[in-house]
């Protein structure tokens, strides 16, 4: 059994701009990094530092220039389908079939993974109690709230009992207490199934009470990484009592 769930080794990627798209523009420079099996890890950095983009290129959902990534000891490259059985995603931007209610949508992701009949049925039902949505069940998904559409989103991510859970800014958009709710959702999750989880966020005190260790991205690359208590030490000199935030400051200047 692989120690490391993801192991990023020297990545670069860069994208295609200006007329033609004959330039390039470097998004990940040289980017290193190892995930330990079963940990909650946290990737932070500002707007476009490249935190979705190494979310999908761990997910094989798009290539490097070079450098290697391999999920449980395999490379992504040479292994899709390992990595399509392994991973699921929840977006903070959940985007469902409009008409279809909460069940159905469910239902539609389910077969989508390969499960029919009573296998089917039980996944659904068991998603929609773990993220307490029974009272929705036939809302139709242009109906919901913002908060409930996370939890449809993040009940979808987890029909498939995937290995590695990525949620891109899980709960961006909503309010305190309703975020609150989903951090506990993802802790339980978690805790009861071992998963290892990459999140990306904004809000520096739902990583710090989340995530196992953190890496900060800035300009494309690794600026630091290491536990929450770990990172709070290099800016202590300075700050009393320093939060992730004040690590989060100190890194972008």
């Amino acid at each position: 059994m692989a120690e490391y769930a993801v192991q990023v080794q020297d990545v670069f990627k860069s994208y295609p701009t200006g007329f033609l798209g004959l330039k390039r523009k470097p998004v990940l420079n040289g980017v290193s990094l190892t995930v330990p099996r079963g940990t909650i890890y946290g990737i932070l950095g500002p707007n476009g530092t490249g935190k979705t983009t190494l979310l999908s290129l761990i997910a094989n959902l798009t290539y490097p220039d070079s450098g290697t990534i391999k999920i449980f000891g395999r490379d992504v490259r040479r292994n899709p389908e390992f990595v399509k059985r392994s991973i699921n995603i929840c977006s903070g931007n959940p985007n469902f079939l409009w008409s279809m209610s909460v069940a159905e949508n469910l239902t539609y992701y389910a077969m989508l993974y390969g499960y029919l009949g009573r296998e089917k049925r039980r996944r659904v039902e068991r998603v929609i109690d773990l993220m307490e949505l029974k009272a929705f069940r036939n809302t139709t998904f242009d109906s919901l709230s913002t908060g409930t559409k996370q939890r449809l989103a993040l009940a979808k991510a987890l029909l498939s009992d995937p290995a590695l859970l990525f949620l891109d800014e899980p709960t961006i958009g909503l309010d305190p207490d309703m975020a609150i709710k989903m951090r506990r959702i993802i802790r339980q999750v978690h805790e009861e199934q071992g998963m290892t989880i990459l999140l990306t966020s904004h809000y520096m005190k739902e990583v710090e009470e989340t995530c196992a260790r953190v890496a900060f991205l800035r300009g494309g690359a690794l600026a630091a990484e290491g536990t929450p208590d770990e990172l709070k030490e290099q800016v202590s000199f300075k700050v009393k009592d320093p939060t992730l935030e004040d690590v989060f400051l100190e890194l972008i200047q």
